[in-house]
């Protein structure tokens, strides 16, 4: 069975993220104004290494970010064993991250890099654990991508696809350690007014 090293999947997601990019039908940049809003539902999730389902509430908002970018914010409780929205089992994870377009790249985004008033702006390097994260726009649907290595030299990469509804949005997320699946979700989500 193939093995990627970390060294090779490195490789492999910066050449796909800066290598000219083939989008079919390509949608202008502003196009990401279509996602603009927020969106509240469920979906499932599979465990798949344990073989557990979980139901999980999800909230997610997008809305511009300075330079023609993004923000995505998300927040996703994960229910207790029995479903229920209240007790000890019960786990909450909110996340908020800041997109900015690849320069020469249309409907390609970059994870905004993080600095301040006295540090200077870097973007993450995932040879030290950080995830590299990067957005893409094609055929309606939004996918961010999320790829680290960790520090015994395993790979994990993320995705995140939502696709516009006529009522909101459906998710998907599948995370993989190395080539094995762990995680797969899916739900369904409305536009909140």
């Amino acid at each position: 069975m193939f093995m990627w090293s970390p060294k090779s999947l490195l490789t492999v997601v910066i050449v796909a993220v800066l290598l000219p990019v083939s989008t079919g039908t390509a949608f202008a940049a502003e196009d990401h104004e279509r996602f603009y809003g927020s969106y509240v539902g469920s979906g499932t999730a599979e465990r798949v290494i344990e073989n557990v389902t979980e139901q999980r509430d999800l909230d997610v908002t997008i809305e511009a970010y300075k330079n023609g970018g993004f923000t995505i914010k998300w927040i996703t409780v994960v229910r207790g064993a029995d479903g229920a929205r209240t007790g000890d089992d019960v786990k909450r994870r909110s996340v908020e991250e800041n997109f900015i377009p690849l320069e020469d790249k249309e409907d390609v985004f970059i994870l905004a890099p993080k600095g301040g008033l006295f540090k200077k702006a870097e973007l993450p390097n995932p040879l030290l654990g950080e995830p590299m994260r990067w957005a893409t726009l094609e055929k309606g649907e939004m996918t961010v991508y999320s790829m680290a290595i960790g520090d015994s030299g395993s790979s994990e990469l993320q995705v995140y696809r939502r696709s516009l509804t006529e009522k909101g949005m459906d998710i998907s997320f599948l995370r993989m350690r190395d080539e094995i699946v762990e995680l797969r979700m899916k739900g369904t989500l409305v536009r909140a007014k």
